[in-house]
C-alpha cells in the first residue's frame, strides 16, 4: 500500500509529531511504501531528517495553523493552499492520505485539501479537547469553525485513547461513531542497557540519591510549575532526591526562576533536548508527569517500556496506560500534597519501585509496540479505502 503521512508541521520535538516517525517506521517494517509530507520550515528539519532514515520525505511551503493570526479561521478559508496541497496529493498518487493533527483545529486546511483531492483520507487527532476547554483566545469561535469543517469532511479519525474518543464524539456529535477509531500509540521499547551509571555520573548524582525525572517541552500543558512545587515539598521533608527535566521550551527561564525562588536550584537539573532519551530514562528511579492534559504521551510509554515506576496525573489517556497501584500511580492533577504523599511512599519502598516498574515494562511491551500500532492502523486504512469504493459505486 502507498501511504502518504501528512504533518500539520507544528514542530519537530512534540510527541504528536514524533508519532509520525514511529508510525512510518512500523508501516515500513510491514512492507508498505511510506512517504511523509511536511512543511519546509526550519522547525521541521530535525523530524524530516529522522524520517528520511525510514521513508521518503517531501517538503513544501505549508503555513501551520498556529502561525496564522486568525488560527483555524485562516486555515479553513485559505482556498489557495487547499488547492495547492490537493494538487500535491494527486501528484504523489497514494492509496490513502493520513493527516496528523495535534488537536482538531490544527490542520483543517489539510483535511479540506484531502477532501478536494478525491483520494481516500483520514486523520489522527492526539488531543480531543476543544479550544474553549483549553481556555484558548476566541476559543468558542474557533470551536464553531472546527466543528463545521470536521463535520463537513465527514471522514474517519484515529484517536489515541478511549476517553479521548468519548470526548471527541460528544464534542462533534458524530452520528457514525464507527468512524472514530482508537489506536494506542506505539514507541521503541529497547531493552535495558549499561548506560545507567554513565548517565547518573553526567548528572552528578550520588549512589544514595533517588532520581526523579520528567521528559517533555517546558510549557504550561506539561505543568513544570507543579513539578517544581512537588520537588520542593519533598526536599523540605528531607528526602534524598534529585530532579531532572529532559527537554526545553518557552518556560525555560520561568523554570529556573521558580527553582531559585523555592530554594531547590541545587536539587534540579535541566538537561535540555537529548537525542538519547532512552538512555537518559535508564538513569531515573521514578518518572514524574503532572501534565494538565494529554493524549497518550509517548514520553510516558517510553518510561514504562524502560521499566520505570511512573507517577502521573489522572487525566485523559494516562489512566488507560497506568493502572493505579499495579503498573504505576495516578494523582489528581493539581493536588501537590497528594503527589508528595504518593512519591514519599515510592521513595521509601525500593522493592515496590522495582515491582511496579517491571509491571509497567510488561504492560508497555504488550500494548504499546510500534508493530501493533502499525498493524491496527493498516486495518483502518483498508476500511477507509473500501468505504470510499462503496461510495463511488453508489454514486
Amino acid at each position: 500500500m502507498k501511504v502518504l503521512l501528512v504533518s500539520s508541521s507544528s514542530g519537530s520535538r512534540g510527541g504528536g509529531e514524533i508519532y509520525l516517525h514511529r508510525l512510518a517506521t512500523g508501516l515500513s517494517r510491514l512492507g508498505h511504501c511510506v512517504r511523509v509530507l511536511c512543511s519546509n520550515a526550519p522547525a521541521m528539519d530535525e523530524l524530516a531528517e529522522d524520517l528520511r532514515r525510514v521513508c521518503e520525505v517531501s517538503r513544501t511551503e505549508l503555513l501551520n495553523t498556529y502561525r496564522r493570526p486568525t488560527r483555524c479561521l485562516g486555515a479553513a478559508l485559505d482556498f489557495a493552499q487547499h488547492r495547492r496541497i490537493s494538487r500535491i496529493f494527486r501528484q504523489l498518487c497514494p492509496d490513502i492520505v493520513h493527516i496528523n493533527q495535534q488537536v482538531a483545529e490544527d490542520g483543517l486546511d489539510l483535511l479540506l485539501a484531502a477532501r478536494c483531492s478525491g483520494i481516500p483520507f483520514l486523520s489522527t487527532i492526539h488531543i480531543a479537547h476543544s479550544a474553549s476547554f483549553l481556555n484558548a483566545k476566541f476559543g468558542r469561535l474557533r470551536d464553531i469553525i472546527t466543528r463545521a469543517v470536521v463535520r463537513r469532511v465527514n471522514t474517519t479519525h484515529i484517536i489515541v485513547a478511549e476517553r479521548a474518543r468519548h470526548d471527541f464524539i460528544e464534542r462533534f456529535g458524530f452520528l457514525n461513531t464507527h468512524q472514530i477509531k482508537v489506536v494506542l500509540n506505539g514507541v521503541f521499547l529497547s531493552p535495558a542497557d549499561d548506560t545507567r551509571a554513565r548517565t547518573r555520573a553526567r548528572w552528578g548524582v550520588t549512589t544514595k540519591e533517588i532520581v526523579i525525572g520528567s521528559v517533555g517541552r517546558l510549557e504550561a500543558q506539561k505543568a513544570p510549575d507543579i513539578a517544581l512545587e512537588i520537588i520542593a515539598d519533598l526536599v523540605r521533608k528531607g528526602l534524598p532526591i534529585r530532579y531532572i527535566w529532559i527537554g526545553d521550551g518557552p518556560q525555560r527561564a520561568a523554570f529556573h526562576q521558580q527553582a531559585d525562588a523555592l530554594g531547590i536550584a541545587s536539587y534540579v537539573t535541566l538537561d535540555g533536548w537529548r537525542d538519547d532519551v532512552t538512555s537518559c530514562l535508564q538513569g531515573l528511579d521514578i518518572f514524574l508527569m503532572p501534565s494538565r492534559f494529554e493524549g497518550m504521551p509517548l514520553a510516558l510509554l517510553e518510561a514504562m517500556g524502560a521499566g520505570l515506576c511512573c507517577c502521573v496525573s489522572d487525566v485523559d489517556g494516562m489512566s488507560e496506560a497506568i493502572k493505579h497501584g499495579l503498573n504505576g500511580y495516578l494523582c489528581p492533577q493539581n493536588d501537590v500534597p497528594k503527589w508528595c504523599e504518593q512519591i514519599e511512599t515510592i521513595v521509601a519502598n525500593p522493592a515496590v519501585r522495582v515491582t511496579v516498574g517491571h509491571q509497567a515494562r510488561d504492560f508497555a511491551h504488550e500494548h504499546f509496540s510500534i508493530d501493533t500500532m502499525a498493524s491496527s492502523t493498516i486495518a483502518i486504512y483498508r476500511d477507509v479505502i473500501r468505504s470510499g469504493e462503496r461510495r463511488g459505486k453508489i454514486a
